[in-house]
């Protein structure tokens, strides 16, 4: 997901107070709810505000928040990833996120972390007057300083939207070798992949890598005497087991649902299913949740319960 086109620009203080809104006036309106607060002297329209959504709310705050700091810092990690597209699955933190190459040790307050540099400008890009690290940059800053599922997460939705390469992430990483979590951002890049097409997918391979059960084919085509049954997520050819993550936006966002309601897309997806498992190939087709995608043991059990096997190995997390 691209940054949005469609932006809305915050009313100012400085501004409001040259018409005929004072600063009384604007705080009363915030106060009654008709403006809120997006920043320091920075407010929205109440109605303009809920009708966007956490990632836009969050950009808002962003933009805010970097108007008023200097030009050299610049806005990274999850401030960054809400720029360029990348999912949050834990949602966005409340903390503006930026790098200051000035300071030498982290800081925190109410709304703002500011964390040390180096920063070559080969790291940045302009978003809307502000600076913002590139996309490479900032997936391994969130590798960095994130656990590994947060970086596979993030790894695979880069590569798939072709927002970066493999070599772009590890030249990246090989710049900050003494990184705390470096191993492990190391072992993260290894384990990605663009064929991963949404976060609960990317958490579903790691919860089944970390309880050793054996890899499975990614996107797989299905077909049938009366042509194409679909794409699965997961398929186990040597048990015949598919798997498919079940996220709430499959029956509910108009870029999935193809002009259908909620029931007809759960009707969809049920003859789709029947198709599946009169396959010759399939055995068993098992749906999970985000839930349980970030359960590995349940994940684990789902899945040795419908006969996927163990791997010799795992996947360190």
């Amino acid at each position: 997901m691209p940054p949005p086109t469609a932006y809305p620009v915050p009313l100012r203080v400085h501004d409001l107070v040259r018409t005929d809104h004072g600063d009384r006036a604007v705080r009363r309106a915030a106060s009654q709810g008709t403006f809120t607060r997006v920043g320091v002297g920075a407010y929205l329209d109440s109605a303009r505000w809920r009708s966007l959504d956490r990632r836009e709310q969050y950009l808002l705050r962003v933009h805010t928040q970097l108007h008023r700091l200097r030009p050299s810092i610049v806005a990274s990690h999850w401030s960054a990833a809400a720029v360029w597209g990348m999912p949050a699955a834990d949602g966005w933190p409340n903390r503006v996120e930026v790098i200051d190459v000035r300071r030498t040790t982290s800081n925190r307050s109410g709304a703002l972390l500011r964390r040390p540099g180096p920063l070559p400008d080969s790291d940045t890009a302009s978003w809307r007057e502000i600076r913002v690290t590139t996309p490479a940059r900032t997936a391994v800053d969130l590798a960095l300083t994130q656990p590994f599922a947060i970086a596979v997460m993030a790894f695979d939705h880069g590569l798939r939207t072709a927002a970066f390469t493999k070599d772009e992430l590890r030249a990246q990483l090989e710049r900050r070798p003494r990184a705390r979590r470096a191993t492990s951002a190391d072992r993260a890049l290894a384990f990605s992949t663009p064929s991963a097409q949404w976060p609960g997918e990317s958490f579903s391979r790691v919860a089944m890598a970390a309880r050793g059960l054996v890899s499975p084919i990614l996107q797989h085509g299905f077909f049938d005497s009366n042509g194409t049954i679909g794409v699965v997520d997961f398929w186990w050819p040597d048990s015949g087991v598919v798997g498919e993550f079940d996220g709430v936006w499959k029956y509910t966002d108009p870029r999935f649902t193809n002009g259908q309601t909620p029931v007809e897309v759960l009707r969809t997806e049920k003859r789709r299913q029947n198709r599946l498992e009169l396959h010759p190939e399939v055995h068993r087709v098992v749906r999970w949740d985000y839930a349980i995608a970030r359960d590995p043991d349940r994940l684990a059990e789902l899945l040795l319960a419908a006969g996927v096997r163990r791997a010799r190995s795992r996947v360190p997390s």
